[in-house]
């Protein structure tokens, strides 16, 4: 992303207070569900003897959650917008591959989650999105806003390296 357009990147208003203790309970029942998922994936991978169809298998299942969810949303809500043309025009090309990277990432958690144990595995997982969301966030990128990096954030990122490294060995 060039200077130029990572200026334009508009500014998004603080979460504060109760708003922002909410998105946290979200995010650490999200977090507390990779847990869980981990264990589907291994549960899966032990039955069926073949990571990609572990894969396939849990692909299919999350597309039918997630229609189901988005045919209710749309039986409830007659206010959702629709994209126009010219949104998907201006959508960066880049923008839909998001699942395969999530893709990626499940298929790691079939293949190795049950070797190492999956508090490690959670625990290298964060390590890696905090290194990488730290210079993303830097950079102000994929129309995130720039956060530059400080010590303490660096702090933050070796702290959960050491924590990675604690789940591992002990």
């Amino acid at each position: 992303m060039t200077a130029q357009a990572t200026a334009a990147t508009p500014a998004r208003p603080s979460l504060r207070g109760r708003a922002l203790a909410l998105v946290f309970v979200f995010m650490l029942i999200g977090g507390a569900l990779r847990s869980v998922e981990a264990g589907c994936q291994n549960s899966l991978k032990l039955a069926l003897h073949n990571v990609f169809l572990c894969g396939v298998i849990s692909y299919a299942v999350a597309l039918t959650g997630v229609g189901l969810i988005f045919a209710v949303t749309l039986a409830l809500s007659k206010n959702r917008r629709w994209p126009s043309r010219a949104d998907l025009k201006a959508m960066p090309r880049w923008a839909p591959f998001g699942g395969l990277t999530g893709g990626a990432a499940i298929f790691a958690m079939i293949a190795v989650a049950s070797s190492v144990g999956v508090s490690t595995f959670n625990a290298l997982i964060i390590a890696g999105q905090m290194l990488l969301a730290t210079v993303m966030d830097h950079y102000g990128v994929m129309g995130f806003p720039r956060r530059r990096i400080t010590v303490q954030r660096l702090a933050g990122c070796a702290l959960i390296i050491v924590g990675s490294y604690l789940m591992a060995k002990y």
